[in-house]
């Protein structure tokens, strides 16, 4: 009933709010890994004589005032009473409206679709896990959520993605057209090309950890996980001291989890001690740059790694498959296509780490998730959405 009052109040507040001609580009941002796009957009928007604003969640603070350091307009906002004043103004007076995930309030937001486009960017380039109507938690929703989820969707009024398979997947799991699909390129993965960061980023690793030279990096990157009241968490599996026990000296296993619950990486220092590496200095997509062997579940980083020229052996370590898929929801035909061995259990993982059969078939890979990922992904999206004649 609460958030009925309160999609009731955005909706009220903004047709109040909301100008004829709007102007204005927004950025809703709820994760701190698009900055390159953001940036990108602020200068072609500055050539056009239109002003950009970034809204963004308590948790991409860092991020925004790195935004703000560049001279680009940087506001928190939180669902709440606050929300129906400056933020919802600028969102309802966007020209242009690019949101990163879903977001809740939009549901209540009267546009008027031929004054103000909203575009989803999505913030991760493939999917592993299901989402959205293919989720099987949402059919245990009530009818109201599962009407709100639907008015969300229908908010946005092109879906920029990297592939003809992605733009698939979104239609069948929002329920919408896949005439609203653009297949431009994911803009986060432009870096992935920018061969100065490919050279540069695997130095500074080095310098600061030299004890990764000459090895064989495994990195282990499992996906964000939520327990049953949808608050992070993270155990380590029971028996993951199978594969630290059966690392060889030429190997190095880097522990890096989802940002969200890099907290509990300690867990395995604990457990595991200087058997296991933490590099809290470095991002996962700067890790990707110096991994010869990546163990994940289902996560999307499989995808990033995808595209990197060092991008080696892929291991799936499933050792909880069963409640997931109930739970969250897996892509129904992802075994198909998943570029590497499937492991129930860490013995399964260590077999596939001393095994050199299993190198990924990549290109065959890139070409079904990767087809518009080439490094010039933000120029296509930015030509489409503001093109610099205009």
């Amino acid at each position: 009933m609460k958030k009925i009052i309160y999609l009731w109040l955005v909706r009220l507040v903004a047709g109040m709010v909301r100008n004829r001609t709007p102007r204005e580009i927004v950025y809703v941002m709820s994760f701190g890994n698009n900055q390159e796009f953001i940036r990108a957009l602020a200068q072609r928007a500055r050539q056009c004589g239109t002003p950009v604003t970034v809204l963004y969640r308590p948790n991409c603070a860092a991020a925004a005032r790195q935004l703000a350091a560049d001279g680009i307009r940087a506001q928190v906002f939180t669902d709440g009473l606050r929300f129906l004043g400056r933020p919802l103004r600028l969102i309802m007076n966007a020209r242009l409206l690019f949101c990163d995930n879903y977001y809740a309030f939009l549901a209540g937001c009267p546009f008027n679709h031929q004054e103000t486009t909203v575009i989803q960017v999505w913030h991760a380039n493939g999917a592993v896990k299901s989402f959205g109507w293919e989720e099987p938690r949402t059919q245990h929703r009530s009818r109201a959520d599962r009407r709100r989820f639907q008015r969300v969707y229908n908010q946005f009024d092109e879906y920029v993605v990297g592939s003809t398979q992605m733009a698939r997947v979104f239609a069948q799991s929002y329920h919408v057209p896949e005439s609203r699909m653009r297949v431009l390129g994911y803009p986060r993965s432009d870096r992935l090309f920018d061969r100065t960061w490919r050279q540069q980023t695997p130095a500074r690793i080095y310098d600061q950890y030299p004890e990764l030279r000459e090895k064989e990096v495994i990195l282990y990157a499992p996906t964000y996980r939520e327990d049953a009241a949808g608050k992070p968490a993270f155990q380590v599996p029971n028996d993951f001291e199978q594969i630290v026990a059966a690392l060889s000296p030429k190997q190095r296993l880097v522990i890096k989890l989802h940002p969200h619950v890099q907290a509990m990486e300690q867990a395995f220092v604990k457990r595991f001690g200087q058997q296991v590496m933490l590099i809290p200095d470095f991002t996962t997509e700067d890790l990707l740059t110096v991994t010869d062997c990546l163990i994940t579940d289902y996560s999307s980083v499989i995808f990033d790694y995808a595209v990197l020229p060092n991008a080696g052996r892929m291991i799936f370590y499933w050792y909880d498959e069963a409640a997931y898929q109930q739970q969250v929801g897996l892509q129904p035909d992802m075994k198909t296509w998943l570029p590497g061995p499937v492991c129930q259990t860490a013995q399964e993982v260590s077999a596939a780490l001393q095994s050199p059969s299993n190198q990924a078939n990549l290109a065959t890979f890139n070409a079904q998730w990767n087809t518009m990922n080439d490094g010039e992904a933000t120029r296509r999206v930015l030509d489409t959405y503001l093109p610099v004649n205009k």
